[in-house]
């Protein structure tokens, strides 16, 4: 979404590149796919809209607030592993720590080893990363999106709540559940991008 300064479509454009480039480099397994823009109207349009149909106004003409947003595609720079995680009856973590990075995905911080994450190869993959200074991100929990989708025009994204994927796992643990993730990680063989630029967008608090 464009910011309130933001009066032409070529700077959202060059703010959403400036994010993708910024993800790519911190080491995010993405590749660019395309971009487009979306004629998006604003939540002024709508309560005109609702004001007017109240008032059974015999006006056809409302003022529609359009504004132009641009949409980013991409893919996974590699498929999607599924990983499932089993705990054995003295543990009581999955042993992995995960972190947020600055353009909204999660990744995983540590694996503890000898755990049901270690046992399941993601320390392995892990250590992989960190040889190449790249992250393990985690696309899916349990079948669902935990990736970014939105940058609302405050500047905002709107990704996974940290804690909602905190008390999913530590759920799962609790019952003596299985767990599956679904991990993206480059090849240990693929060079880092060197920072190409950085992205003027504020992650949640």
């Amino acid at each position: 979404m464009p910011l309130p300064n933001e009066h032409d479509i070529d700077s959202t454009t060059i703010r959403m590149m400036a994010w993708f480039s910024a993800a790519v480099s911190s080491g995010t397994p993405i590749v660019f796919v395309n971009i487009q823009t979306e004629q998006i109207v604003s939540s002024v349009f709508f309560l005109k809209l609702v004001s007017f149909r109240v008032r059974k106004c015999n006006s056809t003409k409302i003022p529609r607030e359009i504004v132009h947003g641009i949409r980013l595609w991409f893919l996974p720079g590699t498929t999607e592993i599924p990983i499932e995680l089993t705990t054995e009856p003295s543990e009581n973590r999955f042993g992995i720590d995960v972190k947020r990075t600055e353009e909204g995905f999660m990744c995983l911080y540590a694996v503890t080893k000898g755990s049901a994450a270690d046992r399941a190869g993601l320390g392995r993959l892990f250590e992989n990363a960190n040889e190449t200074g790249h992250v393990v991100v985690i696309s899916r929990l349990e079948g669902k999106s935990v990736m970014p989708t939105m940058v609302s025009s405050d500047g905002l994204l709107h990704c996974c709540d940290h804690g909602d994927m905190r008390d999913t796992l530590v759920g799962a643990v609790d019952q003596m559940e299985t767990i599956c993730l679904h991990i993206m990680s480059w090849p240990t063989a693929t060079p880092r991008m060197q920072p190409a630029g950085v992205a003027s967008l504020m992650p949640p608090m």
